[in-house]
């Protein structure tokens, strides 16, 4: 996964797969520095799957959010990323408090072929860490998202 545009195809959501959330906006915060993440994953089927993930992250604290000296990983169960598994660096992104900004990323898997079988039983998981509010470093976030599967849908 890179920084990047999305795809032209008809897009698919990812759900947020957790025991609060089946949603396709996963939100959460660090209650102790009032940090909120939001998480949202979406999908084409164009030349193999090629996913957006975008985290949108607010900074309702009265100090300054660091993401340059994090990083993040999408690890993903049947889709060979270029960077599966693997932990990258999040862009030079200063947030001052008040504010948010987002990170989008994308990616597409390496065999460049269309393959359905490969959303069925996908899981997608999404970590970032390293992320510095002022000199404090925050707690790692992780999401796990779960393809929307349009060859499952019933007919009327």
């Amino acid at each position: 996964m890179l920084p990047g545009c999305g795809s032209q195809s008809l897009m698919y959501s990812y759900r947020a797969a957790t025991e609060n959330c089946q949603c396709e906006e996963f939100r959460t915060t660090d209650r102790q520095y009032n940090i909120e993440y939001r998480f949202r994953a979406r999908y084409a089927m164009n030349h193999g799957v090629v996913t957006t993930i975008e985290v949108e992250f607010l900074n309702h604290s009265d100090d300054t959010l660091f993401l340059d000296p994090g990083v993040v990983r999408i690890s993903s169960r049947n889709v060979q990323y270029r960077y599966n598994d693997k932990f990258i660096p999040l862009p030079h992104l200063i947030i001052p408090p008040s504010r948010s900004d987002n990170v989008v990323m994308t990616g597409s898997d390496i065999s460049q072929k269309d393959d359905w079988n490969k959303i069925a039983g996908e899981q997608l998981t999404v970590t970032l860490k390293g992320i510095r509010l002022g000199l404090t470093s925050l707690a790692e976030k992780s999401v796990t998202f779960i393809p929307e599967n349009p060859k499952l849908k019933v007919a009327p």
